[in-house]
């Protein structure tokens, strides 16, 4: 039997249970444990899976890293349950970098968006050199972004199979992890398995598993963002919160600050004389003051001082505050 085919999820199951990935010191012990107790029609299952994993792999151009090679992330191996194997598209060099981990809600409120911006400026201040996220709408992917874009080291953790980049709509993102020398794409699902909706829970302790901290940039009451914290919490990893009374879909980030969270505040401005507000702000007292309001609206519009962010929030720029 191939190491491989530990991957495949009847035998991780019992590989967790057995708890031999953490007690063994090589990929033969492990092995050897385990052909102890695995039934016959395990072990012939195991070892037609670990053939097809292998065919799928050299197909795909996939590396795996397994628990017990160097570049395996050290703080991984620490969880309850790390996966045995990670399959791997890109620079598995950057394994080895420190991250923090950023999640949040796909259904992104414009100022989050906004302060996106903030993020790489906030993971360095940590004393850390990359991020790690689950390639998910909305902050995964807006967050993603924003580091490629200050050459940041990023990983993106999938919920798949490596052959699957879900969900589709965020295909322009994969295609720039790919591209980049800074970027990797991890799974611990082999080839061929399919979107299931309790992998992505369970990716979420791989997503804080490799790092020692997690930021949420908004996360609702029921949010898989809170799936993370409580990833988090459990792995013992220290856990920011941005907060902004702009946002929409924050209560869970609210609950986890009255829990002992740390509330982030970004600067306001970072570098730039900026400001974020709403039109309601600016709706005068009085009818007659209304046309006067629209045509200050449509100047600075006009001259790109006012850019909208959507759902009636305004960012000003410079001169135009």
């Amino acid at each position: 039997m191939d190491f491989l085919a530990l991957t495949s999820p009847s035998i991780y199951r019992i590989l967790v249970r057995s708890g031999f990935l953490t007690s063994s010191f090589s990929k033969e012990e492990v092995l050897e444990k385990m052909l102890w107790i695995l039934p016959k029609d395990l072990r012939e299952r195991a070892e037609f899976d670990s053939k097809t994993y292998a065919s799928s792999i050299r197909n795909l151009g996939v590396s795996v890293v397994s628990f017990f090679d160097p570049e395996y992330p050290p703080l991984l191996k620490e969880i309850y349950d790390p996966p045995p194997n990670l399959f791997c598209l890109g620079n598995i060099s950057i394994l080895n970098q420190k991250y923090t981990a950023v999640v949040g809600t796909r259904k992104i409120s414009p100022i989050t968006c906004v302060y996106s911006k903030a993020i790489p400026s906030f993971i360095r201040s940590l004393g850390c050199n990359g991020m790690v996220s689950g390639l998910a709408l909305g902050v995964d992917a807006v967050a993603m972004d924003q580091a490629l874009d200050q050459e940041m080291f990023v990983i993106g953790v999938m919920g798949t199979g490596p052959e699957t980049e879900y969900p589709y709509a965020n295909r322009d993102l994969y295609r720039r992890m790919k591209r980049s020398s800074n970027a990797l794409i991890l799974t611990e699902c082999p080839p061929g398995f399919q979107v299931r909706k309790y992998a992505f829970p369970k990716r979420n302790r791989i997503i804080t598993g490799i790092a020692p901290s997690l930021l949420i940039m908004e996360a609702p009451k029921k949010s898989g963002a809170l799936s993370s914290a409580s990833s988090a919490i459990s792995q013992n990893r220290e856990i920011y919160v941005f907060d902004h009374p702009y946002q929409f879909s924050n209560q869970g980030g609210k609950d986890l600050i009255s829990e002992g969270a740390n509330r982030v505040l970004f600067p306001e401005n970072e570098g730039e004389d900026v400001r974020i507000f709403h039109t309601n702000e600016i709706i005068p007292d009085r009818f007659e003051e209304v046309p006067g309001m629209l045509a200050l609206l449509g100047k600075q519009r006009l001259n790109g001082n006012w850019i909208e962010l959507g759902n009636g929030f305004i960012r000003s720029i410079g001169h135009g505050n």
